[in-house]
């Protein structure tokens, strides 16, 4: 092919040579066809491989070496190519064609005359009851006709088969039940029945059977109800505990199983109460034993017992010391030596005071002896010491014996103990001293929250009444007194968990002016609270300005908000970058980075700006244009990192102002985490501490949001709330909810 004469293109086309357009594609073997080869000379080949194709045909006889043509029977060596096995199958056919003309069968056909009939009937649907399986376990659902009739024969003979089956038993049956009804049910004529004569349970003359099965029939239920069920003496027969080796009563040392007649496995009555009569005989054997050696005598059949009970003051000292004899046993023919039994008590300083008593007498009463005790030390344990000894007048017997016991001392605690007057920083204790001035009081104040030692104070030589002052106390904290006493050389701890008291607060009235520092927790799960508090935080502005009267209020904000990233979701916020580099912290926690945030500072009367800056956060997802919610990475939040920056030496949202109420809004809805994303003990005692700086600094905090009810489990302990404790330790309070009635309403509470 060659470009035509005209230089004008053709329907869009160039006039192109095809000897200069190549084929770029891969190279085909079956017709040579190779990569570059030119245009004509790809049309070429495919020309030429079209023509051998209509030229040859079939006559190409392609060869079929690999097929199965085992099925067509072709005589000789099995041929490969198409011609001589196309000529195989159509001789098949013919010859296997069956009938030439209609029912005629075909004399030149290979199958017998029986197959080309048969081959010709239809196939029959089976009913559902007489479908089965193949010998292959196949469903066979349908059958060439002659194949269904011999089914439907054979089942027919079945069903034959089983008729004169059923015949015959009927037959049978019919035949017994006449010889049942003339041997058991003559409903006609009169029958002489059978007659014996009873041995026990009737008179002794001919009764009828039918009379006397009744009265069997009688007897049986009468011995059933008073002996049991089979059930009922089975469970008796299993009732016993004794069994082969248990000991005998009468002869320690041996069995039950070494005893003749004993059943080891008892199975019915007779062998059960045969086993009874065996233990009776043995208890009897063993009791008639007893009876001759019951009871001893002389020394042996003295018992010395007694026990001991201070009795107190008024003051709460030992003052004297009961006796009680009553466990003691003496026969009547005893006395006591010399007529009494001497006591002895002394004390830690080997001071001792000796008594004498009848315990003869004694035995026999309930109220015992009363042992007064005014010059020994009671304060520590006194030793006592009973010589008993008795004398049997007939026989002179003599029997003694010195008993010894210890009775703990008893040091009294300080009674009447008063906690008043009470200030934001101090408290007087005072108590009654009952016990002398040679008593030692050291006086120790208690943190109810941290369990720590607070303030103490030590009274040498006290006087009846002792008083002392505690200063340097926490404003709005609890504490509890405890009382060391010491004399001649023993120390008691009296706890007085009864005398908590509470320091009042130091903060300033509501109308002298109020400080509000908003704390938020910012992380991704308080969005839809944050949104809340941006919509209603006027109203919020506004009941804090009414409560703060003419006076000014200053209002801060700060977020706080941690992850697992080196930055915050809002790391490229234009708000957020606006802020000054002082607004924005970064810690570097365990695990995570910690982010606070400034976002509004203490002002006077900046409602309106703190409005305008809540609005700027959780705008969105697309810095720099959006301030997005916090990661908050996973719980709990570094809310009490961010409480320290505020109520601390940072002054994170400006300086609380002196001689004003000063409030901490905390919204959030977990634990606080520290710097470990994690609560613990190391936490607990961070949030005290937090409490103790709020308290003294005047400061009340109000915890809002579901935290609130997030609680701790100390090791061994029990669970407490972290929160809610924290809040009220500041004097301040805490709600589950975060609604504006709610925030109004605890700030409106606080304030009154």
């Amino acid at each position: 092919m060659i470009p035509t004469s005209s230089s004008i293109s053709t329907n869009g086309c160039d006039n192109i040579s095809s000897n200069c357009v190549i084929w770029q594609g891969p190279d085909i073997a079956c017709i040579t066809l190779c990569n570059g080869d030119s245009t004509t000379e790809v049309v070429s080949k495919l020309a030429t491989e079209v023509c051998t194709l209509i030229t040859d045909g079939v006559t190409s006889n392609p060869s079929l070496a690999g097929l199965d043509l085992s099925c067509l029977n072709i005589p000789g060596i099995t041929p490969t190519e198409l011609v001589p096995v196309l000529q195989a199958m159509i001789v098949e056919i013919c010859a296997n064609s069956g009938t030439t003309t209609g029912s005629a069968i075909n004399s030149q056909s290979r199958l017998s005359p029986t197959a080309q009939v048969t081959d010709d009937l239809p196939i029959m649907t089976l009913p559902a009851c007489m479908q089965y399986d193949d010998a292959r376990g196949n469903p066979v659902t349908q059958l060439r006709l002659d194949l269904f009739a011999s089914l439907i024969a054979t089942h027919v003979c079945q069903i034959l088969n089983s008729i004169t089956l059923i015949n015959s038993t009927l037959t049978n049956y019919s035949s017994r039940l006449d010889i049942l009804e003339a041997c058991v049910l003559p409903c006609t004529g009169v029958v002489a029945e059978t007659q014996v004569i009873p041995t026990c349970v009737l008179p002794a003359v001919l009764t009828n059977v039918s009379v006397l099965l009744l009265a069997l029939e009688a007897k049986f239920c009468s011995l059933e109800t008073a002996v049991g069920l089979p059930s009922a003496i089975v469970q008796t027969i299993s009732q016993t505990n004794i069994s082969n080796t248990s000991p005998r009563l009468s002869s320690p040392g041996s069995n039950y199983g070494s005893i003749a007649g004993w059943n080891s496995t008892p199975s019915n009555l007779a062998q059960s109460v045969q086993n009874a009569w065996v233990v009776i005989d043995d208890m009897y054997t063993a009791i008639s034993s007893i009876q001759l050696n019951c009871c001893p005598s002389g020394c042996d059949a003295v018992t010395f017992r007694y026990t001991t009970t201070a009795l107190l003051t008024s003051t709460g000292e030992i003052g004297s010391i009961n006796f009680d004899f009553i466990n003691s046993s003496i026969p009547a023919s005893f006395n006591d030596c010399a007529g009494s039994t001497m006591i002895t008590i002394t004390d830690i300083t080997g001071i001792a005071q000796t008594s004498l008593v009848s315990v003869s007498t004694l035995q026999n009463e309930a109220a015992g002896v009363t042992i007064a005790i005014p010059t020994l030390n009671t304060q520590q344990p006194l030793d006592i010491s009973v010589a008993f000894c008795v004398v049997e007048s007939a026989t002179a017997a003599r029997c003694s014996e010195t008993q010894t016991s210890v009775l703990p001392g008893v040091l009294p605690c300080p009674s009447s103990v008063t906690t008043a007057p009470i200030t934001s920083d101090s408290a007087t204790i005072g108590f009654i001293n009952q016990i002398g001035n040679t008593a030692v009081y050291v006086i120790n104040i208690y943190n109810n929250l941290t369990g720590n030692i607070a303030a103490t104070y030590t009274v040498n030589s006290p006087s009846v009444s002792v008083s002392h002052i505690f200063t340097g106390l926490i404003p709005s904290t609890q504490y509890y007194v405890s009382i060391d006493t010491t004399m001649n050389g023993a120390t008691v701890t009296c706890s007085y968990l009864p005398a908590i008291f509470t320091t009042s607060s130091a903060a300033a009235l509501c109308s002298a002016g109020m400080d509000v520092a908003f704390i938020i927790d910012y992380s991704f799960s308080m969005s839809t609270q944050v949104d809340y508090l941006k919509t209603n935080i006027n109203a919020i502005v506004a009941q804090i300005n009414t409560e703060s009267g003419v006076n000014d209020y200053q209002i801060g904000v700060a977020l706080t908000d941690e992850s697992t990233n080196t930055t915050p979701t809002y790391e490229t916020s234009t708000d957020y970058v606006s802020l000054p580099a002082a607004q924005k912290i970064t810690n570097t926690g365990i695990s995570t980075y910690q982010f606070m945030t400034a976002l509004s500072m203490f002002a006077p009367n900046n409602g309106i700006a703190t409005s305008t800056q809540l609005n700027k956060i959780n705008t969105g997802s697309n810095p720099p244009a959006d301030w997005p919610i916090g990661e908050g990475s996973a719980s709990p939040e570094p809310t009490d990192t961010t409480i320290a920056l505020v109520v601390g030496a940072n002054e994170f949202v400006g300086q609380f102002r002196t001689g004003v109420a000063k409030y901490l809004l905390i919204y959030t809805d977990d634990l606080p985490s520290g710097s470990d994303d994690t609560f613990n003990s190391t936490d607990v005692a961070f949030l005290n501490s937090l409490a103790i700086t709020c308290a003294q600094a005047g400061i009340k905090c109000i915890v809002l949001g579901r935290g609130n009810d997030a609680t701790y489990t100390p090791v061994g302990g029990t669970a407490t709330y972290p929160w809610r404790t924290f809040a009220t330790s500041t004097g301040g309070s805490w709600n589950v909810s975060y609604t504006t009635s709610t925030v109004i309403s605890e700030i409106t509470n606080s304030c009154s």
